[in-house]
């Protein structure tokens, strides 16, 4: 339940939007306000060491570089939540555990960390009030003992025992014969966590069982099957319990990361979990907030951008009203489908728009005659609005000199996306126009066409001039995009 509570604290923070912004000082006092009724402290740390936020020290004062532990680093390379095992604290200058949780910041690899002493672990000792004489450890991966019931404070951080170590090689969980650090001979029972890789320890002096009577084995032997039973079941009934709430958390957090509130919890859980869950529940709903406010400023963007277009394309016809007609023409439909794009954004919140819906907005004037097939391939703003650009100009060009002049021409458009390179191949061929040559210069449409592919898109394009057609291919990289999602 303690590491359960460190990972939902370090997930949580690591979706604060001071954080996400870099505004260290803002996350620094909400970091504090968070940790300020449990026992540890937050830290966040750049790739190369150097810590940006640490609240066990007040802001501003200077914090320590060192080099990334391997909990950060595997955070990093993993993408997930990392429990460490038992390390010295670069400021604390104490044993500590840490929970590292992974976040992005404007394009740079972070870790945000829940850091407790490996000191608070005695309290599930002293809860659980074992005979003075029995000695309970708790052991990290290293076999380092991270809390000890008895001489805690002698023994952190030292090693297990040969005769402990070589117990823990042969299985994961066990009873045997021991000698324990203070080299007195032991029964031993021990188990390892499956989620932290941690061993409990409890070692319980073989004199004190032997001078258990007769009397008291047969006793014991009559009630143990029961008591076995009875501590297996709430055992079982307490573990899935706080396993069900646990997962609820991490569900809770899936359904923020999707963009969708959450309602209010039952209430009726265990306090720690009920709080964070409530710290949830609040950054849901300001997340729909701002979703909201967002909403409302895209509708009002795009409303002035097409006003604003609306005044260009006036302007452009009352200044170049005595010149060439056609030219204006082309100069208001190139406005009236860069407008198309943007309103196909507006729609889907200009987060990504599907290339099937950019190919259809751009081709519908000229019907069927067009052959589009692809698959869904999902566009950033900036491609949707570019690559809406390029396939504007190849069809107005085919409508003036190329396939579509012709009643009997078509043009093939094809589209294929290489997922592992992330990268879009686009081809568009032209049938049953009249005989085409090469032109000596390309005109603006076909330089347009190249700057935008080349410059805007950062990709590369090829013109093939056949005698049946134009054959026209580009080839464009596309950034990954998916949700924030956590395989804890």
């Amino acid at each position: 339940r303690q590491v359960a509570e460190g990972v939902a604290v370090a997930e949580t923070l690591a979706t604060d939007q001071a954080l996400l912004n870099a505004d260290w000082k803002s996350f620094h006092a909400r970091a504090k306000r968070t940790t300020a009724n449990r026992p540890g402290w937050i830290v966040v740390t750049r790739p190369d060491g150097q810590q940006m936020v640490n609240t066990l020290v007040p802001w501003g004062a200077s914090l320590p570089r060192t080099p990334p532990p391997d909990y950060m680093v595997r955070a990093r390379d993993e993408g997930r939540t990392v429990v460490s095992d038992l390390r010295m604290g670069a400021l604390a200058k104490r044993y500590v555990v840490t929970v590292g949780a992974p976040v992005d910041i404007k394009g740079e690899p972070f870790v945000v960390a829940y850091v407790v002493e490996a000191s608070s672990f005695t309290s599930v000792f002293r809860q659980q009030r074992a005979p003075d004489r029995w000695v309970a450890t708790i052991l990290d991966n290293q076999r380092k003992v991270i809390a000890r019931s008895v001489r805690n404070e002698r023994w952190m951080g030292a090693t297990a025992s040969p005769d402990m170590a070589r117990n823990l090689a042969r299985a994961s969980e066990g009873i045997s014969k021991s000698v324990s650090l203070e080299k007195v001979k032991t029964h031993v029972a021990y188990t390892r966590s499956p989620r932290t890789g941690w061993t409990l320890v409890v070692a319980i002096p073989r004199d004190e069982m032997a001078r258990s009577g007769v009397s008291v084995a047969l006793g014991t032997a009559a009630v143990f099957p029961l008591l076995l039973l009875l501590g297996i079941g709430l055992a079982l009934f307490f573990a899935n319990r706080i396993n069900r709430e646990v997962a609820d958390l991490v569900e809770d957090a899936a359904t923020i990361g999707e963009g969708r509130p959450l309602g209010p919890g039952r209430g009726d859980g265990l306090a720690e979990i009920a709080a964070v869950r409530e710290a949830l529940v609040a950054a849901s709903h300001e997340l729909e907030a701002r979703e909201a406010r967002q909403a409302v400023m895209i509708n009002e963007l795009n409303h002035r951008v097409k006003n604003n277009l609306a005044t260009v394309q006036s302007l452009a016809r009352q200044t170049f009203a005595k010149l060439d007609a056609e030219q204006v023409r082309i100069f208001t439909e190139r406005l009236v489908a860069f407008s198309a794009a943007h309103d196909l954004l507006t729609r889907t919140g200009w987060t990504e728009a599907d290339l099937t819906d950019v190919v259809a907005i751009c081709v519908r004037v000229h019907g069927d005659r067009i052959d589009a097939e692809g698959p869904s391939v999902a566009l950033s703003p900036h491609v949707a609005v570019s690559l809406s650009m390029v396939l504007h100009e190849l069809a107005t060009n085919s409508a003036k000199y190329g396939g579509l002049s012709a009643p009997e021409g078509r043009v093939a458009l094809r589209w294929s996306l290489d997922e592992a390179a992330r990268q879009l191949r686009l081809t568009w061929t032209e049938t049953g126009g009249p005989t085409v040559s090469e032109p000596a210069t390309f005109g603006f449409g076909a330089r347009l066409i190249e700057n935008l592919t080349q410059r805007e898109l950062k990709g590369r394009s090829r013109f093939d001039f056949r005698p049946e057609g134009l054959a026209f291919e580009a080839w464009l990289p596309l950034a990954a995009m998916q949700r924030w999602k956590n395989d804890f």
